[in-house]
């Protein structure tokens, strides 16, 4: 291993003790009453260390979030070049949420983030960037598509809907796995989806069948039988 490949090795595990020492803390003592200076202790680093990781406790707790926006992107550039947009979704969402959910830290972050406001804020300072990561993803699957195109960023905001409606079904304990309640989740969406369709293409008969009655759309004269 080159000494660049260690250093960049041992930056890794002093970054990840800083976040899991963070985390026991904020789950006990709570993220407004924690200071820098006792997350820097608990991980056995100096106050400037942790200032060489991270730029506050948002900055930290925010980490987690954008490592979330990698493994996305890494689903969804690895999933088969037939796969339809909804099927690569369907993996993403599967592959990525069981991942989330096998984590330790996953339930402890989202009690934080119920439990603050200001650290449900810091978890989301990111998201736009995230929400980019995966539009960037999305892009890269398309002919001529750049992140910013109406479709890459429509199934952005898709998977990461679908995502986070089913982690939370999972934390609150409404199924007895993730990939549970992410097939529900999507088969719900898949049905209020269909259920548009069928009432669109209802309005639309109803609407010619008028106009065939008469052209202005109402009832020829004799047309209702009493």
């Amino acid at each position: 291993m080159t000494r660049e490949k260690l250093q960049a090795r041992k930056q890794e595990l002093v970054r990840n003790a800083i976040f899991d020492a963070a985390i026991e803390i904020f789950a006990t003592k709570g993220f407004d009453e924690t200071t820098v200076e006792e997350v820097a202790q608990a991980a056995g680093v100096s106050r400037r260390s942790f200032f060489r990781y991270f730029a506050s406790k948002d900055d930290l707790l925010a980490q987690n979030v954008v490592l979330y926006g990698a493994a996305l992107n890494e689903a969804i550039t690895a999933c088969p070049p037939t796969f339809t947009p909804l099927e690569i979704v369907r993996e993403t969402v599967l592959t990525v949420g069981k991942r989330s959910v096998s984590h330790p830290h996953t339930r402890r972050v989202i009690e934080i983030s119920q439990r603050s406001a200001s650290a449900r804020q810091a978890h989301l300072s990111r998201w736009i960037e995230v929400e980019d990561t995966v539009a960037q993803a999305f892009a890269g699957r398309l002919k001529n598509a750049t992140k910013d195109d109406l479709k890459p960023r429509l199934m952005a905001s898709l998977t990461l809907s679908v995502m986070n409606v089913a982690i939370i079904a999972w934390f609150r304990g409404e199924f007895r796995d993730f990939p549970t309640a992410a097939k529900y989740a999507f088969s719900n969406l898949m049905r209020i989806v269909s259920d548009q369709t069928s009432s669109t293409k209802s309005t639309g008969n109803e609407a010619t069948a008028l106009k065939v009655a008469s052209p202005t759309g109402r009832p020829k004269s004799g047309a209702i039988k009493r």
